[in-house]
């Protein structure tokens, strides 16, 4: 099985934006943490009017950069509160999956394609909001996530994840919606495939030097390019 004309061993996934859900649930997040604090609802608005527009390229860790940028008022310590709060709204209101999205993942697994996830959450809340979706962490050879030495977008993130696989890099595929993803699987030598699912627009992706080809609606799209 080939992509691009290389074969395809390995997809290494981010989570939120190409399996699960991402702009809608945000804001909703983010505007309960904005009603409960008595903060400000516009920055919000705008900051994504400024993602579908391309002009806005995020935060690294949003979590603490995004949230801080969109309340600069906050203390860090009330930033790192409001951090893990977001991840308990995520927990208690899931999000959910992509169209096709799991059924992609099933389809992958079931040729042989081994799976991997490269992602900002924590491991608790990475395994309890692909619960809900119906997918077991157990489907996934490595993981890189919030608690690994190095987190994205450093793309030392994957030298543990092909140490365990033992899969040549040119053989395997980084599926990612967000500029640090880009970074991480350019950076570690890694084809890279956009998905639009998570808001940045096609030419933004292009404009970052991603070729139109490389760019697809969401994750179930993948099956279209793969080839024998």
């Amino acid at each position: 099985m080939k992509i691009f004309g290389r074969p395809l061993e390995l997809v290494i996934l981010d989570v939120d934006g190409v399996i699960l859900e991402l702009v809608e649930p945000v804001k909703r997040c983010l505007e309960s943490l904005a009603r409960d604090n008595a903060l400000p609802i516009e920055p919000i608005h705008r900051y994504f009017d400024e993602v579908a527009a391309g002009v806005r390229h995020g935060y690294t860790n949003f979590l603490d950069e995004g949230i801080q940028a969109l309340w600069p008022s906050l203390k860090p310590e009330d930033v790192v509160r409001f951090a893990w709060r977001f991840q308990e709204l995520k927990c208690l209101d899931p999000w959910p999956a992509i169209k096709g999205s799991t059924e992609t993942l099933a389809w992958l697994r079931g040729t042989g394609v081994t799976l991997a996830l490269c992602t900002s959450n924590d491991t608790p809340t990475l395994g309890r909001i692909l619960e809900h979706v119906g997918i077991d962490l157990s489907m996934f050879k490595a993981t890189s996530t919030w608690e690994t030495e190095f987190r994205k977008p450093d793309p030392r993130c994957l030298d543990p994840m092909f140490e365990t696989i033992g899969v040549p890099r040119k053989h395997a595929l980084y599926i990612g919606d967000w500029y640090p993803d880009l970074k991480v699987a350019w950076g570690a030598g890694v084809q890279f495939l956009a998905v639009l699912s998570g808001g940045i627009p096609r030419h933004a992706f292009v404009n970052e030097g991603v070729p139109d080809d490389h760019i697809v609606e969401r994750l179930a799209d993948l099956l279209k390019l793969i080839t024998e």
